[in-house]
């Protein structure tokens, strides 16, 4: 029986997994599928670009699939009613974004719009929804994906609920820190964004963010040069966000101290 499919659309599906397979498994857990599988998803795959300030797209919108971030820097934010905004989050290279909202069908809580030119791959869902059906590593991998992004989520809220401003600060430096091989003690940190990008993510205004980068300039446990932070303790800073030993007593011993 000879296939209705157009033979362009073949055509355009294999040049697609030749052209998107090595940039799919740039995304975490896609290098894990069986091969077929990743060639399967890559050809439903679609190279994008955005420019700086573009948005990718706005919060109440339906997606068809969700982005891997090759290239750049991407913002997910919300605008309150008086037109504030509020980052909840900065897409680094490697990472996905909007599987969630595709996943489940329903309308995009936020909007993305690239902070920097960027280089994106879109995933088409219903390829990907056909994967799952037929290699279970899909499904796993998704579900993994969409694990990472909810405790990573529930992390910040937990900090902007329960920490001080010194506390959040603190600990993003000591999440994004990139350690030194010849002293691991200490890491330096390239803000991905402006401060007030950055800020806006830990629930700071950028007064408050510089104000507590100095504070910690002053005490020496960070040096700042622009972007660029270096941290000469990892330790102190631990103790300071509240990761160090003083916050990681046995549970025994804290109830006891309480009495």
């Amino acid at each position: 029986m000879i296939s209705a499919t157009p033979l362009s659309l073949h055509v355009n599906t294999e040049d697609r997994e030749k052209t998107c397979l090595g940039l799919l498994t740039q995304a975490p857990g896609f290098p894990d599928l069986p091969t077929e599988a990743a060639r399967f998803i890559a050809g439903g795959c679609h190279r994008r670009t955005a420019a700086r300030d573009q948005l990718l797209y706005e919060k109440g919108e339906t997606l068809t699939g969700f982005f891997v971030l090759l290239d750049g820097r991407v913002k997910l934010a919300v605008l309150s009613a008086d037109g504030a905004e509020r980052v909840l989050d900065i897409v680094l290279p490697g990472r996905t974004f909007a599987e969630s909202a595709a996943l489940l069908g329903r309308p995009c809580p936020l909007y993305a719009q690239a902070l920097t030119n960027s280089r994106l791959l879109f995933v088409e869902l219903a390829r990907v929804r056909e994967a799952m059906e037929r290699w279970p590593a899909v499904g796993l991998a998704m579900l993994t994906l969409v694990a990472e992004r909810n405790q990573r989520l529930t992390h910040d809220l937990e900090a902007c609920c329960l920490h001080s401003a010194t506390q959040r600060l603190a600990g993003y430096l000591l999440r994004e820190a990139v350690t030194d091989a010849d002293a691991p003690d200490a890491a330096t940190v390239t803000l991905p964004a402006a401060k007030t990008v950055v800020a806006s993510s830990l629930n700071l205004s950028a007064e408050t963010f510089s104000r507590e980068l100095h504070g910690l300039a002053h005490r020496g446990l960070v040096s700042v040069d622009r972007r660029q932070i270096r941290i000469p303790s990892l330790k102190r800073l631990r103790v300071l966000a509240g990761e160090g030993p003083r916050a990681t007593a046995p549970l025994a011993h804290r109830i006891a101290s309480n009495g």
